[in-house]
């Protein structure tokens, strides 16, 4: 299951504030907006919705994997692209899972690591929290 999220960010870009993620020692702040923050939120939902459907299974099966990608303008100010990769066919349980976190800025820098899936699930909670006070 890949959900590529393409969204019109024109104002969108100025209106951002920054998303901190805590990837194991390392802290990236990136622009990101409510909204898409809303939309990573709904995937993050879902794929803790498969580690409680693999948890109930009776038989062992192929889980989709989680693949969202904010590419372009909708990635964020000076960011070509945002991408947010889990196999949960890895992992047993949803506390062991890992995210692939790739940023990709303009200029060419690319980072890529490894972070804990609630480790990422909280910032961005928090994220949202700051969102509606």
């Amino acid at each position: 299951r890949r959900a590529y999220l393409r969204t019109t960010c024109t104002a969108a870009a100025a209106a951002a504030q920054h998303l901190a993620l805590h990837i194991g020692e390392t802290t990236i702040q990136l622009p990101f907006t409510p909204s898409q923050a809303q939309q990573l939120d709904a995937e993050l939902a879902k794929l803790l919705q498969t580690f409680a459907d693999k948890q109930a299974a009776k038989r062992p099966k192929r889980w989709d994997m989680m693949e969202v990608c904010f590419s372009g303008p909708e990635a964020g100010q000076g960011l070509e692209l945002l991408e947010l990769f889990c196999n949960p066919n890895a992992h047993a349980t949803a506390f062991d899972a890992k995210l692939l976190v790739t940023v990709k800025a303009a200029g060419g820098l690319k980072i890529m690591s490894e972070g804990r899936l609630s480790a990422i699930k909280s910032d961005l909670d928090a994220y949202l929290a700051t969102q509606q006070s």
